[in-house]
């Protein structure tokens, strides 16, 4: 799990293992990446056991601006 973009291009390169689940949200507070990985936990378990892909971007959600 990672944040950095390089682990995701790695992956791409050189192919996996390791599997590499991208976090597209850039620093945030811990309490922000629990919520992020609890709401992909499905998709998470989906890539877990997919035997083609090696990367998994998680995005986080987009938050209204006031």
């Amino acid at each position: 799990m990672t944040l950095d973009a390089d682990f995701a291009g790695l992956s791409l390169q050189l192919g996996y293992p390791p599997k590499v689940i991208w976090l597209r949200c850039g620093n945030q507070p811990t309490s922000v990446i629990e919520a992020m990985l609890r709401e992909a936990a499905d998709a998470i378990g989906a890539f877990a056991a997919e035997a083609t892909v090696g990367c998994l971007e998680i995005h986080r959600a987009a938050t209204p601006r006031r």
